[in-house]
């Protein structure tokens, strides 16, 4: 099982429309389900782009250079939530976005059709197959809307 992910980061606008792009290969025979789900930042992205951030995260930061402030901490300091889930041509739409135009399309792209400030964050593309459980059943793209100025 191969999960890859074309756009490791998108920069997307307010209202617009996204397509966060997720492929899968597998030897499996068994169809495939797919699982998005939602994680939002550890801290907020604004506070960077405004030149809020404290001087302790970037000395942690430049210290542990693959660790990152606003990705990496433990689920429970942030939002986690399933965004849709596909099995064959039956898709769940999760809880938090069923009055939302969002969909799984092609195999495993995730459409979202308005995006809303609550969108930055990461979304992990899963892939669950039965039979096939060796290599990486997931991958995750870095989502951040933007507004106009």
């Amino acid at each position: 099982l191969q999960v890859t992910v074309p756009e490791k980061k998108k920069v997307a606008m307010l209202f617009q429309p996204a397509l966060l792009r997720c492929h899968f290969s597998t030897s499996s025979t068994q169809p495939a389900v797919v699982q998005w789900r939602f994680k939002s930042y550890c801290q907020d992205r604004m506070g960077e782009a405004l030149g809020m951030v404290t001087s302790g995260l970037q000395t942690m930061s430049k210290r542990n250079l693959d660790w990152d402030p606003y990705l990496d901490c433990v689920d429970s300091r942030r939002t986690v939530r399933v965004v849709a889930s596909k099995q064959g041509s039956a898709i769940t739409i999760g809880d938090f976005y069923k009055e939302r135009d969002v969909s799984i399309v092609h195999d495993a792209d995730l459409q979202i059709g308005k995006l809303m400030w609550g969108d930055s964050g990461l979304y992990y593309c899963l892939i669950i197959t039965p039979d096939d459980v060796e290599g990486k059943n997931e991958e995750s793209v870095e989502l951040l809307v933007l507004g106009k100025p």
